[in-house]
C-alpha cells in the first residue's frame, strides 16, 4: 500500500511541476501570436495608406496636366493640337490628351482632329474611371481622368502600368489593390473582384479622400500561421528552457524543499 501511495503522490507531483513549467511557454506563446498579428494589422494600416499617398500623387499629375490645357478648351483642333502633345510629352504618366463636348471628342493627341462618340460612365467623384476598351490599344484599359469645363471636357489617359509600378514597390507580404467602381487594378494585372489575388487574412480598405477610388489590403491566406511558425521556431528554444527552469525551481520549493525540512524533536 505504502509503495502505491508514494508512486501516486510521485505522479501528482509530476504532473503538477510540468503544468506548472508549462505555463510560461504557454503564455509565451500567446503573447508571440498576438504580437505578430498586431504587427500585420500595423504594416498593412501603414501600406494602405503609403499607397493612397502614391496613387494620388499619379492623379494629381493627370489633374495638373488637364488643369494645363483646360484654356484650349473650345478652339479648333489644328490649332492647339502641337500644344496638346507637348503636355503629354511632359508628363510621363499621361498616355494621352483628349478634349470633348458634351460626350463627343474632338481633338485627341493619338487622332488629332476627330469626332469620337465617348460612351456613358460612371466616374468615381465625377473624375476618374477604368475605360476597358479602347481603339488605340484594344484590350489594354486605360485609366482616365476627367476635368470638366462647362459642357467642355478635358480626359487625360494613363496607362495602368503607372498604377501598378506604384504597387510594385511595396516590398513587402502586403497585397494591394485599387478599386474604381467594379474594376480592380493591382500589381500584376486588372480586372473584375473575383480575379483579384488572394488577400483574406487582416484584410482593411481605405478610401482617397481626394480622389474617391479605394485601396484593398490584405495578406495571402496562410501568411499568418507561415509568420507565426518562424517566430515560433526563433523563441521556442528559450521559452523551454524557461519552462525547464521553471519546473525545476517550483519541483524545489513545493516537493525536495519540504521533504528535506527535519522533524520537530520529540519531547
Amino acid at each position: 500500500m505504502v509503495s502505491h501511495s508514494n508512486a501516486g503522490r510521485s505522479l501528482i507531483e509530476f504532473l503538477i511541476t510540468v503544468l506548472i513549467g508549462m505555463a510560461p511557454i504557454a503564455c509565451g506563446l500567446l503573447v508571440l501570436t498576438l504580437q505578430v498579428d498586431r504587427k500585420q494589422e500595423e504594416t498593412i494600416e501603414v501600406t494602405a495608406r503609403e499607397a493612397v499617398y502614391a496613387i494620388d500623387r499619379v492623379i494629381e499629375s493627370l489633374h495638373n496636366t488637364s488643369s494645363q490645357v483646360t484654356g484650349l478648351v473650345g478652339r479648333p483642333c489644328e490649332e492647339i493640337l502641337p500644344e496638346l502633345r507637348r503636355e503629354v510629352v511632359r508628363q510621363p504618366n499621361a498616355r494621352s490628351i483628349s478634349l470633348k463636348k458634351q460626350t463627343q471628342i474632338y481633338c485627341s493627341t493619338l487622332y488629332g482632329s476627330t469626332d469620337i462618340n465617348m460612351e456613358a460612365g460612371h466616374y468615381i467623384n465625377g473624375r476618374l474611371r477604368i475605360h476597358t476598351s479602347d481603339r488605340a490599344t484594344p484590350g489594354s484599359p486605360i485609366l482616365l481622368y476627367r476635368l470638366q469645363v462647362n459642357d467642355h471636357g478635358v480626359v487625360t489617359a494613363a496607362n495602368l502600368r503607372a498604377l501598378q509600378l506604384e504597387l510594385l514597390g511595396f516590398q513587402n507580404s502586403v497585397v494591394l489593390s485599387l478599386q474604381f467602381d467594379r474594376q480592380f487594378v493591382w500589381a500584376t494585372g486588372n480586372g473584375e473582384s473575383y480575379q483579384v489575388p488572394n488577400h483574406a487574412e487582416n484584410t482593411m480598405q481605405l478610401v482617397s479622400e481626394r480622389y474617391g477610388y479605394t485601396v484593398h489590403a490584405g495578406y495571402p491566406s496562410g501568411e499568418s500561421w507561415q509568420v507565426i511558425r518562424q517566430a515560433m521556431q526563433a523563441t521556442l528554444p528559450s521559452l523551454l528552457l524557461v519552462g525547464i527552469m521553471t519546473s525545476a525551481a517550483a519541483y524545489w520549493g513545493l516537493f525536495r524543499r519540504g521533504r528535506a525540512r527535519p522533524a520537530p524533536a520529540q519531547r
